[in-house]
């Protein structure tokens, strides 16, 4: 696997922190040129940073995923450096919770903005791209486990966006199969990620995993060893695919949310 990524020219969304900051990471420690889009330029500047203390080379792009021009400019910013683009892995995401009854029209607009049309954005600017990599392009979404899968309180909305992800990469593959691309997607579970610590906590995601298959939350790096994999030689035969890396949560029954948060709240957790 090492050896048919390195020196290949890695775009990854959401790259700044959380998932895709592993993501990026682990192309960079298989020899990957590696462009770290970020909203957040901190976040991002650290990302690059870290890669380039390690001997990788790494850009910023800075953008937002809800930017039809910047998420144009993303693309060609990237690929311009480094002379083409090999790997794109889209990890940029929105996250609002709610029932639909309560949400804010604002909201989920910027819900849709941002997990519905970067895909199309996203897939028209980097085709092009793509269809010239030296091998096969390789086009990666991150869903998320709840797609269609499972229901989640509060997350109608969210997931709806993912399932529409599963279902737009797997008409991609189609259409983009003659132009020498490979589109799959990698759905996530709880995954313990800065980001996801920081609005739960490590306590609360231990607990809701204690009834998984494989009971512990996962991490930034289980997801990337999947991305690896479909951007590797060892998938050439595979496009269309999602690849489930939650720890088998989607066979297991719904945690009690309101008695984890009582038990945690109490120090009994």
């Amino acid at each position: 696997m090492a050896d048919s990524l390195a020196g290949k020219v890695v775009l990854v969304t959401g790259g700044g922190r959380g998932m895709g900051r592993g993501i990026a990471e682990a192309f960079s420690q298989r020899g990957a040129k590696v462009i770290i889009a970020a909203r957040t330029a901190r976040h991002g500047e650290e990302a690059v940073a870290a890669i380039r203390e390690r001997g990788g080379e790494a850009l910023l792009v800075q953008a937002d995923n809800t930017d039809r021009h910047a998420m144009k400019q993303m693309v060609e910013q990237g690929a311009a450096h480094f002379g083409g683009l090999d790997v794109v892995v889209h990890c940029a995401a929105h996250w609002v919770q709610g029932e639909v009854v309560d949400m804010d029209e604002a909201d989920f607009d910027d819900l849709v903005q941002s997990n519905i049309h970067s895909l199309f954005w996203l897939a028209k600017d980097a085709a092009p791209w793509l269809a010239k990599a030296r091998d096969k392009g390789r086009l990666i979404f991150i869903s998320s486990g709840s797609a269609g899968r499972q229901y989640l309180p509060g997350n109608i909305c969210y997931s709806s966006t993912k399932a529409f992800m599963n279902e737009f990469s797997r008409g991609l593959a189609m259409e983009l199969g003659k132009r020498n691309i490979l589109v799959n997607t990698v759905e996530p579970g709880l995954v313990a990620s800065d980001r996801v610590l920081g609005n739960i906590g490590m306590d609360i995601a231990e607990a809701l995993t204690t009834g998984y298959p494989i009971p512990r939350p996962g991490t930034p790096q289980d997801v990337a060893r999947a991305v690896l994999f479909f951007a590797s030689g060892e998938a050439d035969y595979i496009t269309g695919a999602s690849l489930l890396v939650d720890g088998g949560s989607s066979m297991s029954p719904m945690p009690d949310l309101d008695k984890i948060l009582a038990q945690t709240n109490s120090g009994q957790g």
